[in-house]
């Protein structure tokens, strides 16, 4: 008898494993879409400042000037707003429908932890029993910030709410976990594919 119980027993799935069934392994096209319009106002951000300046990129994209020539943080959330129909976009100035899906924009500015914080609060408060996962696309990822937050991504995960975070760069982008519990196969995997030029750019020295 003991046998055929052990038989019949379904094959125990981790948690990532079931996290990731949860939130579906595929990545969907409008995150997609949003990292590369991120990608892209990042490379349009540093070349515009590059014809001023001698800095390096790094300074062009988060130094001052931030605001100029790209309009700042806020014609990156004009751009991004051809995804409303799939997704809730923040910050917006819009009221978020309450759509199943979210992205959380966390470009510096504003701060890196907001950012958690706003994803955090609009599943668990603003969007509660509709909210089903997350996307926060930032620039910066703080390893004493995740881990202080990693209780509540655990909480949510067990409601049935994934928060995934997508570390970008104008080159390329990576999915990286929140906690332990919440990693996947698809973390730490690095992906540049999307870009429009199939050369690198390259950045215009001043004479």
């Amino acid at each position: 008898m003991c046998d055929e119980k052990n038989e019949q027993r379904q094959p125990e799935m981790t948690v990532g494993e079931l996290l990731s069934a949860i939130s579906e392994s595929e990545y969907p096209q409008y995150m997609l879409d949003a990292v590369n319009i991120v990608r892209e106002w990042m490379s349009e951000a540093a070349e515009n400042d590059s014809a001023d300046d001698d800095d390096d990129i790094f300074s062009a994209i988060f130094g001052e000037g931030f605001d100029d020539g790209t309009g700042g943080i806020e014609s990156l959330i004009e751009r991004l707003e051809s995804l409303r129909e799939n997704a809730d976009i923040l910050p917006n100035s819009r009221q978020p429908e309450g759509k199943p899906d979210a992205i959380i924009v966390s470009i510096t500015p504003p701060d890196y932890e907001s950012g958690l914080r706003a994803a955090i609060d609009y599943a668990a408060v603003f969007n509660r029993g509709k909210c089903r996962r997350v996307w926060i696309i930032s620039d910066t990822f703080i390893l004493d910030e995740v881990m202080k937050f990693s209780p509540h991504v655990d909480a949510l995960a067990e409601q049935g709410i994934t928060l995934r975070y997508i570390l970008v760069t104008p080159w390329g982008w990576v999915e990286l976990p929140l906690s332990g519990n919440t990693a996947t196969r698809h973390s730490f995997l690095w992906r540049n594919e999307g870009m429009t030029d199939e050369r690198p750019r390259q950045r215009k020295r001043r004479q």
